[in-house]
């Protein structure tokens, strides 16, 4: 089963820890890119490239303040995620029903 490409981009985005870690921070609250910096460690220029990456495919929005960009969390793009994950969990409940029955089945022949 294939992710459609908006999931792909997504699940690309947040491979990675640091990445992940800012969408934790902004789950709290919006925040300037120079207090990212500092909650989630590294240089600005660091923070700034993954909050590019996480723009890109709009988990983040930013809005001015005067000198500064203060990011916002958006969680849109995770439903694309969350269905995707649904659909999967149908297949695995289906899978998890079907070998629930046959372990059930052996134990009642070895039971006789």
């Amino acid at each position: 089963m294939t992710r459609p490409p908006a999931v792909r981009d997504v699940f690309s985005a947040i491979g990675h820890p640091r990445r992940r870690a800012i969408m934790s921070a902004l789950a709290t609250g919006n925040r300037a890119v120079s207090e990212l910096v500092l909650t989630v460690g590294g240089s600005q220029p660091t923070v700034s490239e993954h909050l590019a990456q996480l723009r890109k495919v709009g988990l983040v929005t930013y809005a001015k303040r005067g000198r500064e960009r203060v990011y916002c969390l958006e969680m849109a793009p995770l439903h694309d995620i969350t269905d995707w994950l649904s659909s999967l969990e149908t297949f695995w409940d289906d899978r998890f029903e079907r070998l629930g029955y046959t372990i059930q089945t052996l134990q009642q022949e070895e039971d006789t």
